[in-house]
Order: C-alpha cells, then sequence, then structure tokens
C-alpha cells in the first residue's frame, strides 16, 4: 500500500490510517539521533519542555504545545539533563483502501478547516494547544489501549476528529496572533506618538510589551508596512516640517525638539527623506504662504 504525506494524501479519496506507535512517555536528558520515517507524527509535551530539531532548526516544546511532522521529515528530540518532561506521541500512516465510504476520504471535501489547513504545504507545525486537541489525542489512546485492531472505525473516527481539531486550532491561533499583534503595534505605535522627541530604543520598545525584539519587529513590519525605526523617523520629520514651516526655531533647536541631538545627522536624515535640506524646505514653506 502507498504511504502518503499528510498534505497530498487528501487528493486520494480513498485512505485509512494505519497507527503505527502511541505512547506516553517520560524523558530525561536524552538526545535522540536524527531521523525520518514513512509515519506522521504528533508529539505532544503533557508537562515541561524539551528541544525539538527539524531541519536543522532547533524549537523548544513548551507544555501544552505539540508538534505534527510530516513523513520523511527528518527531526530528533533532545531533552536537556535536570529538565525532565513527559510527552504523548502518537505515528501514524495514511494508506490506500478499498473503502468508499472511507472517514477520512471525504474530510477535506467537508470540513473548510481541514481543507485550509492542507493548503499550508507545511513540513512540520508547532502549536500552543488552545483547541482541544489534548483532549483528541488522549481519546485516541484510550481506544487503542481498549478495543481489537480489527474494530477499526472508532480509530478512524478518532483521528479525523483530531485532524479537525488541529486545524481548528491553527485557524484560531492566527486569528489570536493576529489580534495580539495589533494590540502590541498600537501599543507601540502610541508610545512613539507622545515620546518622539525622546531618545527611544527598540530594546526598550520590546521591554514595554515583554516581546523579543526580533518578534517585535517582525508583527511591526507586517501591520505597517515599515520598520519602527522608519516610522518613528517619519514622525520625527512631519514634525520637523511643521517647525520649520510654522515657527522661527533654529535647525539645532528643531533636532533637540523632535528627539534627534545632532543637528548635523538631523539635516541628514531630513534630507534624506525630504529631498531638500531643512534651511530649503522653510525657504520654499515661506514662498507657499
Amino acid at each position: 500500500m502507498n504511504k502518503y504525506s499528510i498534505y497530498n494524501s487528501f487528493q486520494h479519496h480513498f485512505i485509512n490510517p494505519r497507527i503505527t506507535y502511541y505512547y506516553y512517555k517520560d524523558w530525561n536528558e536524552f538526545h535522540m539521533p536524527t531521523h525520518d520515517h514513512p509515519a506522521i507524527e504528533i508529539m505532544y509535551m503533557v508537562n515541561g519542555q524539551s528541544k525539538i530539531e527539524v531541519h536543522n532548526h532547533t524549537f523548544l516544546l513548551k507544555q501544552k504545545q505539540y508538534i505534527l511532522i510530516d513523513s520523511h521529515v527528518p527531526h530528533r528530540l533532545i531533552v536537556e539533563k535536570g529538565k525532565p518532561c513527559r510527552m504523548l506521541n502518537i505515528e501514524f500512516i495514511l494508506q490506500d483502501c478499498k473503502d468508499q465510504n472511507s472517514v477520512l476520504g471525504s474530510l477535506a471535501l467537508e470540513c473548510k478547516e481541514v481543507k485550509e489547513f492542507l493548503q499550508n504545504k507545511k513540513s512540520f507545525i508547532i502549536q500552543k494547544d488552545i483547541n482541544e486537541v489534548y483532549h483528541s489525542l488522549r481519546s485516541l489512546v484510550l481506544e487503542l489501549d481498549t478495543q481489537k485492531y480489527e474494530k477499526k472505525l472508532m480509530v478512524n473516527l478518532l483521528i479525523a476528529q483530531l485532524l479537525i481539531q488541529i486545524s481548528r486550532n491553527q485557524l484560531e491561533s492566527q486569528e489570536r496572533e493576529l489580534q495580539d499583534a495589533d494590540y502590541y503595534v498600537s501599543k507601540i505605535v502610541n508610545y512613539i506618538h507622545e515620546n518622539y522627541d525622546c531618545d527611544i530604543k527598540t530594546t526598550e520598545l520590546s521591554q514595554l510589551v515583554h516581546l523579543h525584539p526580533n518578534y517585535l519587529h517582525k508583527i511591526f513590519k507586517n501591520t505597517m508596512n515599515c520598520t519602527i525605526i522608519e516610522y518613528l523617523t517619519k514622525i520625527r520629520i512631519d514634525k520637523a516640517k511643521m517647525l520649520l514651516s510654522k515657527s522661527e526655531m533654529s535647525i539645532t533647536e528643531i533636532s533637540g525638539f523632535v528627539g534627534i541631538n545632532s543637528s548635523q545627522y538631523f539635516s541628514k536624515v531630513f534630507k534624506k527623506e525630504m529631498g531638500v535640506s531643512p534651511l530649503a524646505y522653510r525657504e520654499l514653506a515661506s514662498c507657499e504662504k
């Protein structure tokens, strides 16, 4: 029988899952060799945390997070000394079947969330469980422990439920991330408007919203289509333009007023943004009055 990736399997309507491994396991100081296999694997962190290496990139899997790894994707588990963890692991292979009423075969056609999830085609996903994924995994393990393998319908139904929960979890996680990004970016924008005259550092902004600087930079740029520095510079230049056209303040005074201590650097930034020097801009503004 053919063994499919989780993403291409649903193009074949007659498929069924075959569980290859499932277990609860306490890990303590364990370094798994890098390996891959034809099974699709789900590791759920019940307690503690561990490192997961996928495609030579290392990720920290925390409590109530899980990773889904597609078939034939190189990966390994790393549990450091003194940092034990407990995991629930399930591996299954999707294979051809003759049943035209395959539960999984019609899942992508009838479930919008699963269809969108399958379109991502990522070799792995790591997510926080916000939609009862653990409940579905636990129910599947209990069913496997208490039934004969010739009774496969309930297992198929539970795996279908699990894939629906994972798909919904991903969509809800994305929605929450967008909502959180809007909140954090709005807070940074407000802070910049209120403190543009001060020496603002991106490290201070990341501390303000309790986010890693790299992540803050990413969500700010995705939301505002510019970097934090570019946005701050725009605000300062806009204020400088107003002062140049509506006041008689010197260039040095205006530079300090908008939070740039060096008048020479201010003139350089202003010319780069506006195409003319501050003095030339003032003269042009005066002529337009």
